[in-house]
């Protein structure tokens, strides 16, 4: 299915769960549940805390379309709900001290041999070393797929300062590879 097909069956679900379909937005959970799912996770390395925020974010979509509210472009949306949430999850515990989760000690633990498939406590433990922009963005790319445009929707940046992280980010990457 082409990406214009796919986005014409996002509007016409988005049309329908706007008019109270439950039906409609079950296959937008279906469709779209297992990577905002993912997204959360490589954000908050919490299964429980990733499978929470992830039923909120489609809680707070559903309630929005409920409520007569038009969404232009579904995953743009969706992702930026999800990180809304992550955000407003850590501003809650801004009070505590986070603890740095991997030292630089740890660090030497982690050389990746390119050559090899990254497991997930590895690439869990690479993307703990980056900012939480940082891993958001990296995430969206290469984990989800996204394009510049699309990335720079979902985070509200321009597509040249999206381009300048990932550079950045991917340089930051390679002294464990």
């Amino acid at each position: 299915m082409s990406a214009e097909n796919k986005e014409n069956l996002d509007k016409i679900l988005l049309f329908e769960a706007g008019h109270g379909d439950a039906e409609a937005f079950g296959e937008i959970f279906d469709k779209y549940s297992k990577k905002v799912y993912r997204f959360i996770y490589f954000r908050v390395s919490s299964e429980e805390l990733a499978e929470d925020l992830a039923s909120q974010t489609f809680l707070k979509v559903w309630e929005h379309l409920a409520g007569g509210g038009k969404i232009k472009q579904l995953t743009a949306y969706l992702y930026q709900t999800a990180r809304n949430l992550v955000i407003d999850y850590y501003r809650q515990r801004e009070k505590e001290e986070l603890p740095l989760l991997y030292s630089e000690e740890m660090a030497a633990e982690i050389k990746v041999n390119p050559e090899e498939e990254i497991s997930k406590e590895v690439l869990e433990k690479l993307l703990a070393n980056l900012s939480g922009e940082q891993r958001e963005i990296i995430v969206l790319k290469y984990l989800e797929g996204f394009s510049i445009k699309e990335i720079s929707e979902i985070v509200d940046k321009s597509s040249g300062h999206i381009r300048v992280i990932i550079h950045r980010t991917l340089k930051e990457l390679r002294k464990f590879i």
